[in-house]
This record gives structure tokens, C-alpha cells and sequence, in this order.
């Protein structure tokens, strides 16, 4: 089983990737759907991705008794608009997977998942979702 650290570094890392196709993504093409993409352009995607940031945080502060981040409406109408909610998510969400230790982990979060679930997804998340921003360009 992965330590709560290294899951941290891969939510990191497909962070990393997101901001990263953001800052190359080209602004006469935010609101164009993408060959790579058969519905979403890639504000739609980076609005997705940003906002289930602090959605799937939720989930872990109430398993770990803690403050949720606040979840905002997002309309991120230029890639540096978005790279600044990136920024905010970010750092709201690091309040709350801070704090988690190996031994939170298997906590439950709702019925089905657990702390370890939900960081991994924050993991994949981003990372997945950057490289369809990266496609559509």
C-alpha cells in the first residue's frame, strides 16, 4: 500500500500537468471542442477538473472530521483564469490531504471509498484531464 506521502506526491505530479497544459493552452482555442474531445472544449475540462478538486477534498475532511474547502461555481473564461483557480484549489485542498497520516487512509469515505480512494483519485484526476486540454489544442 502507497503512503499517504507518496500518494501526495503523485497529486502533485498530475497537478503539475494540469498546470502545465494550461499554461500551454491557446487561448483562441479555450472555447472550441478539441478533436481528442467529442462534447467538452477545454474551459469546460479545466472548470471540471479544478472544481472536483475541492468536491473530492470534501469527502476526505468529513471522513477525517475536518473543515471541507469551499466548493465554487466556476466560469474560467481564459486558460490564466484558470491557472489562478488552479492555484486557489490547490492550496484550499492541501488544508485538508495535509493533514492526512498512513493510518487515515482506510477511513471511510461514504459507503464506497475510503481517504486512500479519494487521494488516489486526486492523483489520476488532474493528470487525465490535462492531457485532454493538451489533446484538444
Amino acid at each position: 500500500m502507497a503512503s499517504a506521502d507518496e500518494i501526495r506526491g503523485r497529486i502533485d505530479a498530475g497537478r503539475a500537468a494540469l498546470k502545465a497544459a494550461l499554461e500551454a493552452a491557446d487561448a483562441s482555442k479555450w472555447e472550441q471542442v478539441g478533436a481528442g474531445n467529442d462534447e467538452w472544449t477545454p474551459r469546460k475540462i479545466a472548470e471540471h477538473a479544478i472544481g472536483a478538486e475541492r468536491g473530492i477534498a470534501g469527502g476526505v475532511a468529513g471522513a477525517m472530521m475536518g473543515k471541507a474547502p469551499e466548493r465554487l461555481e466556476l466560469a474560467l473564461t481564459t486558460p490564466a483564469e484558470a491557472m489562478a483557480a488552479l492555484e486557489a484549489a490547490v492550496a484550499d485542498v492541501n488544508k485538508v490531504i495535509r493533514y492526512v497520516e498512513d493510518r487515515d487512509l482506510e477511513k471511510k469515505v461514504g459507503e464506497s471509498s475510503t481517504i486512500q480512494g479519494m487521494m488516489e483519485i486526486l492523483a489520476s484526476h488532474a493528470a487525465d484531464h490535462a492531457n485532454e486540454i493538451t489533446a484538444s489544442a
